[in-house]
């Protein structure tokens, strides 16, 4: 079984959650004895949706079709990101209380928000790295500063002059917490978070039914950002990257809302919201619940996909290329937007006059994939 072939195996067991009828076919699948058990470990870790593989096939009666100590081991993780999540949850709701003393409500962001709203059947679904919440952009330091009074440390140093380049403040750790925080005062990175009207998103946040005062964006931010934090925020769109984890959310939110409508009417960086949903129809067998506009970005992106997925050294070298024309691109137009904005000149002489900065750099190329 070959890479594309285990992401598309892996996406239609995904599914079964929403058409369980397609349990036959995953049956077929395995009984074909094509899987590759081990590929399939590593490509769903990988893209964080290993837990949510397993509760999909306990869910459809197929865990006895598998490898005994497979089910074993995945029956152990699944039950140890459950407990996790847990804690994720409880931290939350401490930031939530400790943050509403101090007159500040957050917006709860990504797989916490999905969490704290009951958007997955069983909380151990969804693989959570930090909690990220949404603040005003005035509040931003100030809510940092207050964890910073409790415990949490700043992974790096604060920067004044960094609020207009970066979306959230440094990440913060505490070591008696089993998440890092960010908090955020926008949700798309410079210069695209400027399509966003910050008080019109904050209208329509939805309130949570938790203890305290907290919200969530309302679902038709949460899609367009579920797509624009991959495309935009992690270059999914500039990579043609694949963000299973991400694609499977967006299939649960499919079900609330018209994505397609959503994404036609927020008027926006069209082809890189339509590209995905494109690619979240590919990856998870065609469901009716994620359409998209079959145009010839949306085919080209599909295109890179393969293209990288069939040929894995092509995709590295393509990979580092692009990398290092996207960092030329940005250090080109930093040195060129210093010239009128101050913070911006500010960031490229700390930056410039920084080893450190230097070492971060060199060590990103070895990240690439």
């Amino acid at each position: 079984m070959k890479d594309r072939e285990t992401l598309l195996f892996i996406g239609k067991c995904l599914s079964l959650s929403l058409y369980p009828e397609k349990a036959d076919e995953v049956f077929q699948i395995i009984h074909s004895g094509h899987v590759d058990w081990e590929k399939v470990v590593w490509i769903s870790t990988g893209q964080f949706v290993f837990p949510a593989l397993y509760i999909r096939l306990k869910q459809a009666g197929l865990l006895k079709e598998l490898p005994s100590d497979l089910v074993e081991y995945m029956e152990e993780f699944t039950s140890e990101n459950r407990q996790r999540n847990q804690k994720i949850i409880d931290q939350a709701h401490e930031l939530t209380v400790f943050l509403n003393r101090h007159g500040i409500t957050p917006v709860f962001l990504k797989g916490t928000a999905h969490l704290l709203e009951g958007l997955y059947e069983d909380i151990a679904e969804r693989m959570v790295g930090d909690i990220d919440f949404l603040v005003d952009e005035k509040e931003m330091v100030r809510a940092a500063e207050l964890l910073i009074s409790t415990g949490y440390q700043p992974i790096e140093k604060y920067h004044p002059f960094f609020l207009k380049l970066y979306k959230h403040y440094p990440r913060l750790t505490n070591e008696k917490c089993i998440a890092a925080v960010e908090v955020h005062n926008q949700i798309i990175i410079y210069p695209y978070y400027k399509s966003f009207d910050q008080d019109q998103l904050k209208k329509q946040c939805v309130k949570l039914d938790i203890p305290g005062l907290a919200e969530v964006l309302d679902k038709k931010h949460q899609i367009i950002y579920n797509i624009l934090n991959v495309q935009i925020n992690d270059k999914g769109f500039y990579y043609a990257g694949i963000f299973l984890r991400q694609g499977y959310d967006l299939l649960l939110l499919s079900q609330k809302e018209n994505v397609l409508s959503i994404v036609e009417d927020f008027g926006k960086f069209f082809h890189r919201l339509n590209a995905n949903l494109a690619l979240t129809n590919l990856l998870f067998d065609h469901p009716l619940s994620i359409s998209y506009s079959d145009n010839w970005q949306a085919r080209l992106f599909i295109f890179r996909v393969n293209l990288d997925v069939n040929h894995p050294l092509w995709s590295r070298i393509s990979n580092l290329l692009l990398y290092v024309l996207f960092r030329l691109t940005v250090y080109f137009n930093l040195i060129l937007s210093s010239f009128f904005n101050k913070d911006i000149r500010a960031s490229v002489l700390n930056r410039v006059f920084n080893p450190k900065w230097y070492l971060t750099h060199i060590r990103s190329f070895k990240s690439i994939k």
